[in-house]
């Protein structure tokens, strides 16, 4: 009985020395957005008289209960006056899960961070519009 265990224990550990590097390879071949819950779609718009500075890689999304987690990882972009740039990330949680938005935007030196929907609030709005006005 006890060899039957050890002969058991053994081809286990060696299916799984095999399969490791292939679920590895497949883990670190794959889109962050390939396991993402559903695709979120965040829209800048400048409601303002000035073009200004989308900085996507400082910008943040936070799920009720969750951390702060980095919205896209594109630089930035110019919003000029009137305009409406997007970005569109693999949300980890469920479509319908609370969110809250944290959007860097920069203009002549100056930054500035807008909230969406509020620094208290959240929403479950899958295609936010956030309207900044620098």
């Amino acid at each position: 009985m006890k060899l039957e265990q050890r002969v058991l224990i053994r081809r286990t550990l060696i299916a799984a020395a095999f399969l490791l590097p292939i679920g590895a390879a497949v883990a670190v071949s794959a889109p962050n957005d390939a396991v993402a819950g559903c695709q979120i779609t965040v829209r800048v718009h400048n409601s303002g008289s000035q073009a200004f500075t989308v900085n996507w890689d400082e910008s943040k999304v936070k799920v009720s209960g969750g951390t702060w987690s980095k919205l896209a990882n594109t630089s930035s972009e110019l919003v000029g006056a009137g305009q409406t740039k997007s970005v569109v990330y693999g949300a980890l949680f469920n479509c319908g899960a609370n969110r809250r938005y944290q959007i860097h935007t920069s203009q002549g030196g100056d930054e500035e961070t807008t909230y969406f929907p509020s620094v208290s609030t959240w929403t479950t709005d899958q295609t936010p519009t956030i309207n900044v006005s620098m």
